[in-house]
């Protein structure tokens, strides 16, 4: 079956995703996709189109949170969260909608285990602050969900999104960073704020997974010291995985590219294809962020 994956027009229209979309379009013409371009007026020429577009429950349902994460609500930044209601509409996609305010990126879902961001708790605070346990059981509830649970966001992500941290390979297993490249880069700290940061989060976040029963694997994954710590560059992870296979982001190193996919060809046992996305990676996101399947 080809199967349908959603963009942006305006991806189109930026020097960072101007290259993604021209490989999307070579992807579509070889019959391997069908691709569906999100018009600028309903996306607000906003190109994270997996944040507000629904969530596919536990049971197939299409759930559409309310998209007003905590980072767009100052300033002109709100001007780019779009009108969801009209955007189905015009898509003529069905779904049940909630007053939770999630963004796509910051749910995983396998089957009936789901796991989410903390950030949940910010983005929520107004309505649910006291009372998490309800807010979690009514995500759980809305998802059809048997089991969830919560992960810690990485501190140098200011959106919160678990799809750079952590994918399901099955019910009992996740893929993670491998982070030995993230250790490096706290070498040049000279003061180890870093470093004592990025520990405390990393036990966070494997205690989370121990306490969900879930085993890990590393992922290949390249921090390159140079760059911003919230530039996406180098997380493999951030990938589309489709029903037939893999579309895997590339970074402009051939060997460290090739390795990644491979890997995530052998973990997942189909096919994967590399989009070379570094340049959209500067603004801390990649294949999955602008997608939608």
């Amino acid at each position: 079956m080809v199967q349908k994956v959603y963009i942006t027009e305006y991806l189109g229209h930026t020097n960072r995703g101007r290259e993604i979309l021209k490989q999307f379009l070579s992807l579509e013409e070889s019959g391997r996709i069908i691709l569906i371009k999100i018009p600028d007026d309903l996306s607000q020429k906003n190109e994270w189109c997996r944040d507000y577009m629904p969530v596919r429950s536990g049971d197939g349902t299409l759930i559409l949170f309310k998209y007003f994460p905590s980072y767009l609500r100052s300033g002109s930044n709100n001007k780019t969260i779009p009108d969801q209601i009209k955007l189905c509409s015009n898509l003529g996609l069905e779904y049940v909608k909630s007053d939770i305010i999630l963004d796509g990126g910051a749910i995983e879902i396998y089957e009936h285990i789901g796991l989410v961001s903390d950030r949940i708790f910010r983005d929520n605070y107004q309505k649910w602050r006291q009372d998490e346990k309800g807010l979690l059981l009514q995500l759980k509830d809305e998802l059809r969900l048997e089991k969830l649970f919560v992960i810690p966001q990485h501190p140098y992500d200011f959106t919160g999104h678990v799809d750079g941290l952590v994918r399901f390979i099955n019910k009992d297993k996740v893929l993670i960073n491998d982070l030995t490249g993230e250790y490096a880069h706290m070498l040049n700290d000279k003061n180890g704020y870093r470093k004592k940061l990025i520990d405390q989060w990393y036990y966070s976040f494997k205690m989370s997974l121990y306490n969900a029963n879930l085993e890990s694997e590393n992922l290949t994954c390249i921090i390159d010291p140079d760059r911003k710590p919230s530039d996406a560059f180098g997380i493999y992870l951030n990938s589309l995985l489709l029903e037939d296979f893999i579309l895997a982001p590339g970074f402009g190193q051939s060997e460290l590219d090739n390795k990644a996919r491979l890997e995530l060809r052998r973990i997942f046992g189909k096919d994967a294809i590399t989009i070379q996305a570094t340049k959209l990676a500067e603004k801390g996101g990649i294949i999955n962020c602008v997608t939608w399947s």
